[in-house]
Formats: C-alpha cells, structure tokens, sequence
C-alpha cells in the first residue's frame, strides 16, 4: 500500500512541498538584499475557498485512458511566484527586500513545517494502532 495515495497524506505531503519551495524562495531573496532594483518575491498560498469560487472549474484527476480530459490533470508542486508588490520600505538602490521581514516569513515558514511534519507522525502513529503495532 503507497501511503501516498491516502488523502491526508497527500495533502501535508503537499504542503510539506509548498513551504520547501517558499523557505527557497525566501533564502533568495535575503541573499539578494543588497542587490540594486530587486523586488522581494514569494509563493501564491494555495486556498481551497478559491478553487471553488465561481467561474473557476475544479479539474479531475484522469487516472484511466478512458476518463475525460486526463491531460487536463493539474500537477502537484508547480506553484506560482509572484513579485511582492507591498514591502515596508525601498532603499534608495531601489531594492524592496525588508531583511526583518523575510527572517518573519522563513520562521512562519519553519514552524508551518515542522507543524506538517508532525501532523504526519501523528497519522502514521494511528496507522500503526489500527494495525495492532
């Protein structure tokens, strides 16, 4: 059995891959702080609420050649960057990274990881109970 393919593990696993690609996101931008003109940046946080706002169609997943539309199927682990348009401040280089800031950001970062990393213990920790282990 791939534990993979349980729900709630896909999920964190998910998450779990969302804020590794945002604590990379963030290292570049403190490592860019001192560089002229450049905008701090940061991942679009994903929200089930807007995957089910109006005029947006949910996608399904095509797991047999026979299902419809199975090249429609979104891909896990592409998420979106976006320049961060509303920074504390702007040095006179033109530089937007607030050094506070991203330290902010990657330690939401780190404590959201470590809250998934739990979370996962926890359930495989149910598994092995309801396994007799």
């Amino acid at each position: 059995m791939d534990i993979r393919k349980i729900p709630v593990f896909a999920a964190i696993t998910q998450r779990m891959g969302w804020l590794t690609q945002r604590q990379q996101v963030l290292a570049q931008n403190i490592a860019n702080s001192d560089t002229p003109a450049y905008r701090p940046r940061d991942l679009e946080e994903i929200k089930f609420g807007n995957l089910l706002s109006p005029g947006r169609k949910l996608k399904l997943a095509g797991t047999s050649a026979k299902h419809f539309n199975p090249s429609d199927v979104s891909k896990t682990g592409n998420f979106r960057v976006s320049t961060q348009d509303e920074t504390y401040g702007i040095a006179p280089n033109g530089n937007a990274v607030v050094v506070e800031e991203q330290m902010l950001k990657v330690a939401e970062t780190r404590i959201n990881y470590e809250t998934m990393t739990v979370l996962y213990k926890k359930h495989i920790g149910m598994i092995r109970t309801a396994l007799g282990r």
